[in-house]
């Protein structure tokens, strides 16, 4: 494939939403929280594991373009402290596995550098596209809008109720994911860009009392 013809799919967050609910209708594994997202792609999904020094290149995790395994820097795989970001960036890969399977079907390279190399070479708007899908699903299956929201609210309540809101939405929010992102196996960070794309945040008024 010509990397300067390469076009990311029309996905819109509800075409997400979708995907990431049947993948948790069809595996049974990926209902608990948090999703041991590493045990499901090797094991419900068979995909192999390989190390290469990846972070070089900023990046945890590479999907392999015959889709049969991921890539990952070795230091990111063993680091206790980088779990929680590199569960995020092997659900991002995963979301290229189910989201992008055509295009990634239709490559055909046995490097990593060879990939980066392609990568690199896409337009910058596609590349956006197909990344931004993939932060939508990454944060979609590991944590679930259901889930989510009860989980929230109650956090919702306790920082009310502990006068977070009283110091500006912003601390409130802080407090939320301070209160949330542990039980969901993800970092602050996730969890903060997570909230604020779930509808539910900022809570209405009526709601905090």
């Amino acid at each position: 494939m010509n990397p300067s013809k390469f076009k990311a799919p029309f996905l819109q967050k509800g075409d997400i939403e979708t995907k990431a609910q049947e993948i948790r209708a069809n595996y049974p594994s990926t209902r608990t929280i948090p999703v041991n997202v590493l045990a499901f792609a090797e094991f419900d999904l068979g995909l192999e594991f390989d190390f290469a020094p990846i972070q070089q290149l900023r990046q945890d995790a590479f999907l392999r373009p015959d889709l049969t395994g991921i890539w990952f820097d070795p230091i990111a795989f063993r680091e206790p402290s980088w779990q929680s970001r590199l569960r995020f960036s092997t659900a991002h890969e995963l979301a290229h596995l189910f989201l992008h399977k055509d295009i990634y079907g239709a490559l055909s390279f046995r490097t990593v550098k060879q990939w980066i190399r392609f990568i690199d070479n896409i337009p910058a708007k596609e590349y956006h596209w197909i990344e931004w899908q993939a932060d939508e699903f990454a944060g979609r299956f590991l944590i679930p809008t259901e889930r989510l929201q009860p989980v929230l609210r109650e956090a919702i309540n306790n920082a009310e109720s502990e006068g977070f809101f009283e110091q500006g939405p912003e601390e409130a929010l802080d407090a939320c994911c301070r209160a949330t992102h542990a039980a969901f196996g993800v970092s602050f960070s996730a969890m903060q860009t997570r909230i604020r794309k779930s509808g539910f945040w900022p809570p209405p008024a009526a709601n905090l009392h």
